[in-house]
């Protein structure tokens, strides 16, 4: 009888560890992104961003945590808000091209875009305000300041085939012939095989817009102007309602 009873105890005890492990494992398993980083979202919320900054670099030098993609895009999040505030002029006087730059970490650490989504709304109003940058330099023919802007925006968003046109004209204004060539082929291959843009932010549709109207541009100059007919008739179909589109893709159709 006792040695029954033994058996009886010692069954109780594994199963009872073995639900102690499948509720340890569910947990685990179900925790949302959502509560990851608590800490540093409170100090945003709060605009203590001296905080979290030091906060947030703790984390990426943390051997644990170092490989996590949310501090990198904390730290770009406070860069950039400290970017628009003088009293952080002096002593962060590069504080938007820091965000720019740990923006592009965070993607490199997030390769799948896990967090992206919830996090679209701060990434292109970056991207449009970096697209400015690189803009203004081309303009005044700092072409290769320009070419590192665009460099970031592939860098926050691989995706972007506009932007990796620009960097292609940029870097073949550069004469850097191979880099302009991927730059176009990545760009190119990304538009073809583009279903929609339904789910485009204001940014990327804007970068696509201006990608595909310079990248004709050059093409055009270039003496390439069936492939910048082809080029406008591709983007045709997700620009059509774009007034400046509309009216670049009538002048090269007539050309």
């Amino acid at each position: 009888m006792q040695l029954i009873k033994k058996r009886i105890m010692k069954s109780i005890k594994v199963l009872l560890l073995f639900l102690v492990g499948i509720l340890a494992f569910q947990s685990t398993s179900i925790a949302q992104p959502d509560d990851e980083y608590n800490d540093l979202l409170f100090l945003l919320v709060d605009a203590k961003y001296d905080k979290l900054l030091y906060k947030s670099m703790s984390y990426i030098e943390d051997e644990e945590t170092r490989r996590d993609p949310l501090p990198y895009l904390y730290i770009s999040m406070c860069y950039y808000e400290m970017s628009k505030l003088e009293e952080y002029d002096e002593e962060f006087p590069r504080a938007f091209k820091d965000a720019v730059k740990y923006c592009v970490k965070y993607r490199k650490k997030d390769a799948s875009g896990f967090y992206v989504a919830e996090n679209a709304e701060y990434i292109d109003d970056l991207k449009i305000q970096t697209y400015e940058i690189a803009e203004n330099y081309f303009q005044i023919n700092k072409v290769s300041k320009a070419k590192s802007y665009y460099k970031y925006l592939v860098g926050m968003d691989p995706g972007d085939w506009g932007s990796w046109l620009l960097k292609g004209v940029t870097e073949a204004s550069l004469n850097m012939k191979s880099e302009s060539k991927i730059s176009f082929s990545n760009g190119m291959k990304g538009i073809e095989n583009l279903e929609n843009i339904d789910d485009y932010w204001e940014g990327q549709v804007m970068l696509l817009k201006m990608g595909i109207i310079t990248y004709r541009e050059y093409l055009k100059e270039n003496g390439m102007i069936n492939e910048a007919k082809q080029l406008m008739a591709l983007g045709y179909e997700f620009l059509k309602d774009d007034n400046e589109y509309k009216i670049v893709y009538d002048d090269i159709m007539r050309a």
